[in-house]
C-alpha cells in the first residue's frame, strides 16, 4: 500500500516536472520573424476618406497601415493597435470615422501575422510585435513632430502597447488600453502554462477551435460577430505557438508595468468573458505614472463594437484630446 502510494506520488511528481519543463520552453518555441528595420512607404493609395499604405522593411516584410485624416488641423493623433486575430480597420474603422470628426488623425496598422499582411497566420514572436510598434510609432512621430500622439491598444494590442511603454520603446503623450491582455506573470496559473507548453512542444502549429470546450461571447453586437465570421482576413483559430506567444507577451507586459510612466487610461467591460478583471486592476496599480481604471457596466470584450460602444469611443477621444 505504501509502495503504491509512493509510486503514485512519484508519477505525479514526474508529470509535474515534465509539465514545468514544457511550460518553461513555451516562449522559446515562438517563431521569430526578421526585424522590421528601416520601414519605408512602398505603396500609397489615397481615397476620399482614408490613405492606405504599405510599409516595407529593409528585410522585405510588409505591414498594412490605414490613415484616416481629419478635416483641417489635427489636435491629436491616435495610433491604434488591434487584438489577436483581428486587423486595423476591422477593429477601429467605426471609431476612426468618429474620431476624425473630432480633430483626431487616426492610424491603425495590421500587426505582423494578421490581417492584410502576407505574413497572416505566421506568429512573429512577442519581441517582434513590440519592435513593430516601435518602428511604426517612430515613422508617424517623424511625420507629425508637433502633434501629441495617443497610442490605443485593444486586447493583445494592449499588451503590446504596455510592454512597449514599460520598455521605453515608445514615448506617446498618453495611452489607452482597452480590455488589455495583461493576464500574465503571477496572475496566470501553472495549469495554463503547462497546457500551452505541452501543446506547443508537441503540436506547435496546430490550430484549436475551442468548439465544444469553450463558449465565449465577445460582444452584444450580434451583427458585428456575424461580420467577423464572414471576414476572410479574420484569424479565428489560434495555434499552440500563438498561445505560448501570447503568454510570453503578457508576462513581459506585466513584468515591466512598474516602469510605465505615460499617463494611461485602462477601460474594461463588466461583461468581458475573455480577460478577467482582477489581474487588470492589479497590473494597472503597478503603473508608475498617472493612471485610471474605468469600468464600463455595459461593456463586453470588443468594447469599440458593443451596442453601447459609443461610450468607449467618446471616452477615448476625450482622453486623447486632454490638454497636457
Amino acid at each position: 500500500m505504501v509502495r503504491d502510494r509512493n509510486l503514485a506520488q512519484a508519477a505525479r511528481g514526474l508529470v509535474a516536472s515534465l509539465a514545468f519543463f514544457l511550460s518553461a520552453c513555451a516562449s522559446d518555441r515562438e517563431f521569430r520573424a526578421a526585424p522590421f528595420d528601416a520601414p519605408e512607404i512602398s505603396v500609397e493609395q489615397v481615397t476620399e476618406d482614408r490613405i492606405e499604405r504599405t510599409l516595407r522593411a529593409k528585410g522585405g516584410d510588409t505591414i498594412a497601415l490605414t490613415h484616416w485624416s481629419t478635416q483641417g488641423k489635427a489636435r491629436g493623433i491616435v495610433l491604434a493597435v488591434h487584438g489577436f486575430g483581428d486587423y486595423g480597420p476591422s477593429t477601429f474603422e467605426k471609431a476612426a470615422e468618429e474620431w476624425r470628426g473630432q480633430a483626431l488623425d487616426v492610424y491603425a496598422y495590421d500587426q505582423r501575422g494578421f490581417g492584410r499582411n502576407p505574413s497572416r497566420g505566421i506568429w512573429p514572436g512577442a519581441e517582434r510585435l513590440i519592435e513593430d510598434l516601435e518602428q511604426v510609432f517612430a515613422l508617424i512621430r517623424a511625420e507629425n513632430p508637433d502633434t501629441p500622439i495617443t497610442v490605443v491598444g485593444h486586447s493583445m494590442g494592449g499588451a503590446v502597447v504596455a510592454a512597449a511603454l514599460g520598455e521605453g520603446r515608445i514615448s506617446p503623450a498618453r495611452a489607452v488600453l482597452l480590455a488589455p491582455a495583461l493576464w500574465g506573470g503571477s496572475h496566470l496559473g501553472f495549469s495554463y502554462r503547462a497546457l500551452a507548453g505541452a501543446a506547443t512542444t508537441l503540436f506547435p502549429d496546430r490550430r484549436w477551435s475551442g468548439d465544444g470546450v469553450v463558449r465565449i461571447q465577445a460582444t452584444d453586437n450580434i451583427e458585428a460577430l456575424r461580420a467577423l465570421a464572414r471576414d476572410p482576413l479574420y484569424l479565428r483559430k489560434p495555434s499552440s505557438r500563438e498561445f505560448s506567444g501570447l503568454i510570453a507577451l503578457m508576462d513581459r507586459a506585466v513584468e515591466v508595468a512598474p516602469a510605465v510612466t505615460t499617463p494611461t487610461l485602462v477601460i474594461y467591460g463588466s461583461k468581458d468573458e475573455v480577460v478577467p478583471e482582477d489581474p487588470l486592476r492589479k497590473t494597472t496599480a503597478l503603473f508608475a505614472g498617472p493612471k485610471e481604471f474605468r469600468r464600463i457596466d455595459t461593456g463586453w470584450h470588443l468594447l469599440l463594437r458593443d451596442l453601447e460602444g459609443g461610450i468607449v469611443r467618446d471616452a477615448v477621444a476625450s482622453y486623447a484630446l486632454e490638454s497636457p
